[in-house]
């Protein structure tokens, strides 16, 4: 674990990080587009705003500066005060779009649905996946990892386990004995202490997505499970990883740009035994693990209305070899897409031209309410 932390440490810091652009990745090529007029987002002297997550600042700025070069006359004035301000921007048209990261909340979605569409005929805002968590300490979007005391010899959990382990009615029994999941010596029949952040964002947790992320997205299928009784609850992911350290009948999830060496990180595995991944730079950017939160473009559309061009663009040249560069080379340590994660996102583009009431686009999209989950991830 040790020698793990060190070379995700190294690719966070920003060594090498070039290399961690897929050459197979598209190149930008400019097309010319009309510069949006009569819209909340026109800041008075012309420039476009864009409001959304911090952490993703310096690379709006690059691809910004992209997007000027190419497009001379465009300008941009950007906003990024955190994920909080995100949706309420597009919802009233403040925001030319609105980067976001780990996926907005059902809560911070509502509004927009009470606007543009009703539990009958839900009408979501398009969702660009851009990029992938970071590993970097300073990070605000890290991936969730499983860590356990020092002396627990577990060697992997499914992800079917984890959920029986840290909520209740996830279909596939609760488990809370360490014999359940086949545990003996010293942890025979002793019960399991799950612990974490406190789920909900009342208490103000300092990662306050945690929780309807593992309930809606990992605790069985949506709308998923609640947390076990026995979870112990916490603010900050620091007190997580000293509550494991201290107890060797703890297992907890916090992000692993937070784990340190008292405790060790339990690799994931498919329920054949499969292994699946431990959150590696690797892992990550192939897709190969499930916790990696990653970061989004949120985008307004209204029934009926044609996409605005120039956010198509702008969609194009982030979803380019040079966009991703911009992702690459940021200093938070957030980690590209690969070209197979890109041509999945080109094609949500292209299909997204004009936006139309539900009934007209299929049955199973964003029922009851847009997927707390964004599509292609």
């Amino acid at each position: 674990m040790t020698a793990l932390c060190v070379t995700l440490a190294g690719v966070a810091q920003g060594k090498d990080r070039k290399s961690l652009v897929d050459p197979n990745l598209p190149d930008y090529h400019p097309q010319p587009v009309p510069t949006p007029q009569n819209h909340g987002y026109v800041m008075p002297d012309g420039s476009l705003r864009i409001v959304g997550f911090d952490d993703m600042a310096g690379m709006v700025a690059k691809w910004d500066e992209e997007f000027t070069r190419t497009h001379p006359g465009v300008k941009f004035t950007p906003i990024l005060k955190g994920n909080a301000t995100a949706i309420p921007a597009i919802t009233y048209d403040m925001a030319l779009f609105a980067p976001e990261g780990g996926g907005a909340t059902l809560l911070e979605l509502l509004p927009y649905e009470k606007i543009y569409g009703s539990k009958k005929d839900p009408i979501a805002a398009l969702i660009i996946r851009v990029g992938h968590g970071s590993l970097n300490s300073a990070a605000k979007m890290s991936p969730l990892g499983i860590i356990v005391n020092k002396s627990n010899p577990i060697k992997s959990l499914t992800r079917e386990q984890i959920a029986s382990i840290f909520s209740t009615g996830s279909g596939t029994g609760d488990v809370t004995n360490w014999s359940q999941i086949g545990m003996g010596g010293n942890l025979a029949d002793k019960p399991i202490h799950p612990s974490g952040l406190y789920w909900d964002s009342y208490n103000r947790p300092e990662d306050p997505y945690m929780g309807e992320y593992m309930m809606y997205r990992q605790m069985g299928p949506f709308p998923g499970a609640v947390f076990s009784q026995n979870y112990e609850q916490y603010i900050h992911y620091s007190d997580v990883v000293k509550k494991v350290a201290d107890d060797p009948l703890a297992i907890g999830i916090v992000t692993l740009n937070k784990v340190d060496p008292s405790v060790r990180v339990v690799p994931l595995v498919e329920s054949d035994g499969h292994t699946l991944s431990t959150g590696s730079v690797e892992d990550l950017t192939a897709d190969r693990y499930p916790y990696g939160r990653d970061l989004y473009i949120y985008i307004r559309r209204e029934p009926g209305t044609p996409f605005e061009p120039l956010v198509q663009e702008y969609m194009r040249m982030i979803l380019s070899k040079q966009g991703q560069e911009a992702v690459a080379q940021d200093p938070m340590g957030y980690l590209p897409l690969n070209s197979e994660d890109v041509k999945v996102e080109l094609e949500k583009l292209d299909s997204a031209k004009t936006w139309a009431p539900r009934s007209k686009q299929g049955p199973m999209l964003n029922f009851p309410f847009p997927s707390p989950e964004p599509e292609g991830k």
